[in-house]
């Protein structure tokens, strides 16, 4: 932890609330304030947006959407989202989904995870920095069922990650990927004129 950092996030990460130096690092209470206040907005979309609705229509699908603009997530038209779908709650800023994407149900998009480099025998895991990078959904594309999308990947144009995948690597335009780590298994041809 850096000395150029403020008070109040060495109070907030000394009690394990805040970890994220380069994001927080010169908070003030007062942006713990308006920090927590978005947050619970943030919940409250995430509740609705999260759980299968009453009536599990498509008109519901497309209202998950919306509900992800207002958690700070940049959403584009036509955007289909199944229930169950799990977002980097504390990162939706990080993620960025183009028009007309699918992403199925029980679904988990994350933007962080810890940085393993420095981690030795007797160290405490929760004690080790995160790495912070973005999620890009390239238009048209589908994440299928139950699938995990890891930081700093970019699933291409009209690409199509089967179920239960768990996409480490960008998955080019146009192709059909699966698997645990997901890997391309086939390219999509061109239609016949």
């Amino acid at each position: 932890m850096g000395n150029n950092t403020s008070l109040t996030f060495r109070f907030f990460k000394r009690l394990n609330i805040i970890h994220n130096e380069e994001k927080f690092g010169n908070i003030s209470i007062f942006g713990i304030l308006g920090h927590t206040l978005f947050t619970i907005k943030k919940g409250i979309c995430f509740k609705f947006a999260y759980y299968p609705a009453i009536f599990p229509s498509i008109w519901f699908n497309k209202l998950r959407a919306v509900m992800w603009r207002q958690m700070g997530i940049k959403v584009g038209k036509g955007v289909c989202i199944g229930h169950s779908v799990a977002v980097d709650f504390g990162n939706t800023d990080l993620m960025i989904i183009e028009d007309n994407v699918i992403v199925t149900n029980c679904c988990i998009l994350l933007c962080h995870r810890r940085d393993m480099k420095g981690y030795r025998k007797y160290d405490k895991a929760w004690n080790l920095p995160y790495i912070y990078k973005p999620i890009i959904l390239k238009k048209g594309c589908q994440i299928g069922m139950g699938s995990i999308v890891m930081p700093g990947v970019t699933i291409g144009e009209g690409a199509i990650v089967g179920a239960r995948s768990v996409v480490t690597k960008d998955i080019p335009a146009w192709t059909i990927a699966a698997g645990s780590p997901c890997k391309v298994i086939k390219e999509i041809a061109e239609r016949d004129a």
